[in-house]
Formats: structure tokens, sequence, C-alpha cells
């Protein structure tokens, strides 16, 4: 099941890669791409919004006297601005059933969802483990921010699956594992932190429009009950955390989703991107050495969505396109991905350079693409201060964005294999 996942996703870039190719020898005149009304666009919404500039700087080894003490003041800093749950979502592809193929054989025998279930569960443990902290949020790595900022951490896991429909029966069961947690635990103006990776940021952006009975909610109810889910129930979830406060932050999210934003709910874009470069990734040059930052980010852009495999889902991503804008079109998608937009619209992006490029041995695999800089151990402080600085600032410490210039900090190329903690950590 791992070998053949992962195989999908190499034959996935690759098919980006001949798709780019084709798109900028078509587009290369394409400067910019027309703002366009919310909902059906085919285009991305250009943003107005100057993005921030940082560098990359491992402040401190995990383990170390440093790093707990740093820890412990960012945790003290977040609880004290009411801060009561951090939530880690995964991207695409590293969910609990990433090819439906759970999902279809519920559906072909009913009398079959223990086993459906037991493959979902084998399915997110075999790709973790593979995987480990490369484009992944690991249960260690929850466990461990948990543990040194004194803040109550959790992952939620979802399929995976890349279109719309998905997505937002995703964004329900999120709702409702938020609403749920600890029996109802949540209580009025209480603040949580999203952490998404890649496409689990969608879900936030999802989650906010259902909170903020966004235009379109009734499209998104209803394709949430044809996916399963009971709309009374789901209401009920979501009148719980219209209560709460959402800082949400986003890690290599392809600008996709509109988010119904307020004071009560926060955004915050990182993109892996060299600091010195335009803020675009409209060039594939450089790839295997990861030279211009994250691919993946560049290449998930309206229109890659993969064609849902079973009719009903199809049917329903054709009716959410008039909602979410385009899903899979061959043609939107070499328009939006020449235009190269690294900053969303919505909320505040931070391009951060990682220094993870490559001089001479090509690593585009160990950097999986530029996409893995997010959910390295090693970043975690980093990270936490990054956000925490944005939400919550500190009245006298010095921004981050001070931070010196990067270092070449992610180890040598590997196959897709776990780091190995430092004793340090692992006595900590």
């Amino acid at each position: 099941m791992v070998l053949a996942l992962l195989l999908c996703l190499l034959c996935s870039l690759v098919a980006f890669g001949a798709g780019y190719v084709l798109a900028v020898a078509r587009l290369r005149s394409v400067e910019s791409v027309q703002s366009a009304p919310s909902g059906g666009s085919n285009a991305i919404v250009v943003s107005r919004l100057e993005p921030t500039r940082v560098a990359f700087t491992a402040l401190a080894a995990e383990g170390t006297p440093e790093w707990r003490t740093a820890m412990q003041d960012l945790g003290a800093r977040l609880r004290g601005a009411g801060t009561r749950l951090v939530v880690f979502v995964h991207g695409s592809f590293v969910g609990n059933d990433p090819l439906a193929v759970a999902r279809l054989l519920e559906a072909a025998v009913p009398g079959l969802s223990d086993l459906a279930r037991g493959l979902r569960g084998l399915t997110r443990t075999q790709v973790s483990r593979a995987l480990g902290d490369l484009s992944n949020f690991p249960r260690d790595y929850v466990d461990a921010l948990a543990a040194a900022t004194g803040i109550e951490a959790m992952d939620f896991t979802w399929s995976g699956e890349n279109h719309h429909a998905a997505r937002v029966h995703e964004a329900a069961r999120l709702a409702r594992a938020l609403a749920t947690h600890a029996g109802g635990a949540l209580g009025p103006d209480d603040r949580i932190l999203l952490v998404g990776h890649s496409h689990g940021g969608q879900l936030f952006a999802l989650l906010s429009q259902l909170i903020g009975r966004a235009r379109g909610y009734e499209e998104l109810v209803g394709a949430a009950v044809a996916r399963g889910e009971d709309a009374g129930v789901l209401e009920d979830h979501l009148a719980c955390l219209r209560r709460c406060v959402f800082d949400v932050a986003t890690f290599g999210t392809p600008p996709r989703y509109d988010f119904a934003l307020g004071p009560r709910f926060r955004l915050l874009h990182l993109v892996n991107h060299r600091t010195t470069q335009a803020a675009r990734g409209a060039s594939l040059r450089g790839l295997l050495h990861t030279r211009r930052g994250d691919y993946v980010h560049h290449l998930g852009a309206p229109g890659s969505d993969w064609p849902a495999p079973s009719a009903k889902d199809r049917a329903l991503n054709e009716r959410l396109d008039r909602v979410l804008g385009v899903g899979t079109d061959l043609r939107a998608w070499l328009r939006n991905i020449a235009a190269g937009l690294r900053v969303s619209p919505h909320g505040h992006t931070v391009l951060v350079d990682y220094g993870d490029e490559a001089r001479v041995v090509p690593n585009f695999w160990a950097t999986g693409f530029g996409h893995a800089a997010y959910t390295r151990r090693e970043a975690m402080l980093f990270h936490l201060r990054l956000v925490a600085d944005h939400f919550h600032p500190p009245e006298e410490e010095p921004p981050v964005a001070s931070a010196p210039r990067p270092r070449a900090w992610m180890g040598p190329a590997r196959l897709l294999l776990p780091r190995r903690r430092s004793p340090a950590a692992r006595d900590g």
C-alpha cells in the first residue's frame, strides 16, 4: 500500500512537471491574473498585501535547556492569550485513504465497514512510519510540542483525497472533532490554534466558510450530507465553534479556497520561497536542487485536483466548482501555474527561506520538492515563535524577521525515511 501511494505521488509530480513546462512555454508572457469574484473563478485572486520575508534559523537544538526554556516561554505566552488547544492537520496523499479504497469498499459492501476502518488505520500508520517528519506531522511531533509548551495538542487525520467533495466532508468532520473534543470542554472565547500542512490548510478555509455561513454555505452542507454527515448535528457543532476564537497557520498551502475572515478567525501563511526572488514560482528551473523553494505549493494550484473515483463524488465536485472555484481542469491549472502566485489574498503571507537549496547533489527527494521543510522537528521552535510573534507579539522581544541569513539545515538526501531523534531530544 505504501509503495503504491508513493508511486502515485511520483507519477503525479511527473505529470505536474510535464504540464508545467507546457504552461510556461505557452503562457510565459502572463505576468498576473485578473482579480475575479469569489466562488466560481478559474483563477487565483491576486493579493495586494505585501508578504513578509524571513530566513530560517535553527534557534536551539531540541531537548537542550535553551530549547526547553524557549518553548516554555512561548507556551506561556499562548496560554496567556487564551489558547487552549493546538490542532495539527496533515496534507493530501499522507492521509488514511488518499486513493478512496476504503470508501469504495464501504460503498460496495456495507457489511465490511470494520475492514475499511482497519484499512484506514493501517494506511495512515504505515505512511506516517515511512515518512516520519517529511511532509507529515507524526504523533511524536505533536506530543513533543504539547509537553514542551504545556498546551494540549492533537492531530486530525483525514482521508487525504485530492478533490472538493472530500475536503468539504473532512472539514465537517474537523468541526465535529473540535466541538466534541474532551466532551465538549471548549468554552466561549477559548482560542484554538490550527496548523495545517499543504492541502490540510484547505480544510481550515472550508471550516471558516461553514462557521461564518459564507456564500455557498448550503452547497457545502449539502455536499457534507451527501458524503454521510447529519445536517442537524453539523449545525450544532458549528454553533459551538462560533463561540471560539481561531488562529490559523498554514504551511505550504496553495491558494485555493476563500477564507471567511473576521475578528474570531485570523490567518497566517508560511511558504518556502527564496528571499531574494520575486514572490512567484513561475519557473521549474532548479527543481532537482530545490532552488526556488516549495514546488508542490506552486503545482497545487486551482485545477490540479484528481478526478474523484466515484460518479457520485464527481457530480458533487461539478456543483462545488461553482462555489469553490475550479477543481479538476487542465487548462485552468496551466493558467494558474503559469501565473506562479505565492501569496494568498486572505490573511498575511510570510515567505521563508529555509536554506534547503542544494549546491551540487540533487535533493528534491529528501526535501519533498521543497514541501517538507515545514514539518521538520528541528524547525518546531522556529515555527512556534513565528506564529506566536504574529498572533500575540511580545512587548519587548525583537521580531523573528530580523533573523540572520539561513544556513543549510536539512540533512543529506535520504529516501523518505524518518529522521532519527538526537539523544538530547529523546531524554527530553
